[in-house]
């Protein structure tokens, strides 16, 4: 019978960020929220009732789901851990520590980016430019994560497929994920109403990524819980990359997405219809 070594399955070793860092990272952790205050005042001013509703409601689940639920868990899952030193964490669960700047981070980054996804979906945008989108986010979280993880902010342990300090399928990930959020949202929410509207929406865009990142992640998470060799983790990593973007291609180009996409284009289309026999009668005259 052969033992199964896993020890990411145990407490995390130990992280610690310098004082500088660790106050930089929560100065943008605050930043975060004040830009996410400042999106949801835009909306407001837009008059953007409904938009302005599914903004808080969004909030609610990345301040309590996300930061309390998803994190630690996925956190475990995925051999992640925090910085240990210069903050006290709000919480520790399964031996994560929490620490302000997660929640505040998650408080001010999932509902702007989920809003806009969802946003460029319903108005029938183009691919293109949901995808651009989620590249964006995958650059900024990325290069903050780097850079946590270079300073002893975040450790990826018993990982051997790390990029710069961090996995290779958080690359597609990161901003991967509001894509399919944006997907369920504009799928489900033709069917909520009132009360029910006001339940399930903390709880989509939390639940779609847990899905998405364990369905996805499964073939890395299964090389870091066995100790895999170099090799079979890289291997394993490519295989979870290219399962990330798959699911974030399908998601692009989903039913309800290329409905709403080719609602837009006839719209575009009819006022282009209606303009003509108008310039030819200025013509004629």
């Amino acid at each position: 019978m052969v033992q199964v070594l896993a020890s990411s399955w145990g407490s995390p070793p130990i992280t610690e960020a310098g004082t500088v860092a660790a106050w930089l990272l929560l100065g943008v952790a605050i930043a975060s929220v004040v830009g996410a205050l400042i999106f949801a005042a835009g909306l407001v001013i837009a008059k953007d009732r409904e938009t302005s509703v599914l903004f808080w409601l969004v909030t609610a689940g990345a301040v309590v789901v996300f930061s309390f639920y998803v994190e630690p868990w996925l956190d475990f899952i995925g051999a992640t851990t925090y910085l240990t030193n210069v903050f006290d964490p709000v919480v520790t669960i399964v031996d994560r520590p929490i620490p302000w700047h997660v929640v505040l981070t998650y408080s001010g980054g999932i509902a702007p980016a989920t809003i806009i996804a969802y946003l460029i979906i319903k108005q029938g945008r183009s691919a293109k430019v949901l995808f651009a989108w989620a590249a964006f986010i995958s650059v900024a979280e990325c290069i903050g994560e780097m850079i946590s993880c270079h300073y002893g902010v975040m450790l990826y342990y018993s990982n051997n497929a790390l990029v710069l300090g961090i996995p290779m399928p958080s690359l597609v990930q990161n901003g991967g994920m509001f894509v399919l959020i944006g997907w369920a949202m504009a799928a489900m929410l033709p069917h909520l109403h009132g009360r029910r509207r006001i339940v399930v929406v903390p709880f989509i865009a939390p639940a779609v990524y847990l899905a998405y990142t364990l369905l996805c992640t499964l073939p890395s998470y299964y090389a870091i819980h066995n100790n895999a060799s170099s090799a079979v983790s890289w291997t394993l990593a490519i295989v979870s990359t290219a399962l990330n973007l798959g699911a974030v291609i399908f998601a692009g180009y989903a039913p309800t997405v290329t409905r709403l996409r080719a609602a837009a284009q006839s719209g575009d289309t009819a006022k282009h219809t209606v303009a003509q026999p108008v310039q030819t009668t200025e013509a004629a005259a």
